[in-house]
């Protein structure tokens, strides 16, 4: 192809996707938050790139969206012809379907919004739009559209099925209930990685356990009442009785379950 202009741009936007998704990545082996993605209530990198819907099948997304956008880079530089393109195309329209589902969970399920996440949708919506361009005087067919959307439907359905049949599930409840009624509160916060997996261990049961978010910067706050518990770092699990006396606590970091049952009489389900 002789138009080259084509060429750069979608290089310069498929390295652009790399930085970002790099970044993201690297939030999954942070145990600190990001102050430089944390824009303020409702828009944290952290919450959602260290919440369960961070992977798929135990890949980090992130990790998917480096290998999209590397592909892209790596194609266009290989053989810059139309059917790479019509391919890159294709691909891009597919790939949209699992990532805008995601957007869904940031919305309406996280209610945060990770703009580095955002803002590599908008590279690929760009990158479908080059490519089109570049394809000129030849269209991308109508039929392959459609394809292409029928498989991006059904990959953002099979990324519902694995999220949602992922942890164990709704095994914890009667533990977690229990954990609550003997007064076990859990000081952590939405951000911190080691809550995130202490999380993921109770999977729906966690909705049981007492949770003090101690984070200032994150949503419902009890900074207050961290301070008066000397909470250094999360999570700490501390036992308290009907008036927040302490009556125990962990050393702080996510404890194993079968710990949390010695100490606390609650008997974990058979396996």
């Amino acid at each position: 192809m002789k138009n080259q202009y084509g060429k750069i741009v979608l290089s310069i936007l498929a390295v652009a996707g790399m930085a970002i998704m790099a970044y993201l990545f690297s939030l999954n082996f942070s145990s600190e938050g990001s102050a430089f993605c944390n824009l303020g209530e409702g828009l944290s990198c952290d919450i959602v790139n260290k919440s369960e819907y961070a992977k798929i099948a135990g890949v980090p997304v992130s990790l998917l969206g480096f290998l999209y956008f590397l592909g892209v880079l790596t194609a266009v530089w290989w053989r810059y012809e139309k059917p790479v393109l019509k391919a890159i195309i294709f691909l891009s329209i597919v790939f949209l379907g699992p990532s805008l589902y995601l957007s869904y969970i940031e919305f309406f399920v996280l209610q945060n919004i990770c703009v580095f996440c955002e803002a590599s949708k908008v590279l690929i919506l760009a990158i479908i739009g080059v490519s089109l361009w570049a394809l000129r005087p030849d269209k991308f067919s109508v039929q392959l559209v459609s394809t292409a959307f029928i498989l991006a439907a059904l990959l953002a359905f099979f990324t519902y099925f694995l999220q949602a049949n992922a942890g164990p599930g709704d095994k914890y409840n009667e533990f977690a209930q229990c954990l609550d009624e003997k007064g076990f509160v859990m000081y952590g916060s939405i951000t911190c990685l080691a809550c995130a997996k202490q999380r993921a261990m109770f999977g729906n049961a966690m909705q049981f356990v007492e949770e003090i978010e101690c984070d200032p910067r994150n949503p419902h706050p009890e900074t207050e009442r961290c301070i008066a518990k000397k909470i250094e770092k999360t999570p700490t699990w501390v036992q308290e009785d009907e008036e927040g006396n302490e009556l125990s606590r962990f050393q702080p970091g996510w404890q194993p379950l079968e710990k949390l049952s010695e100490a606390s009489g609650c008997a974990l389900p058979q396996k």
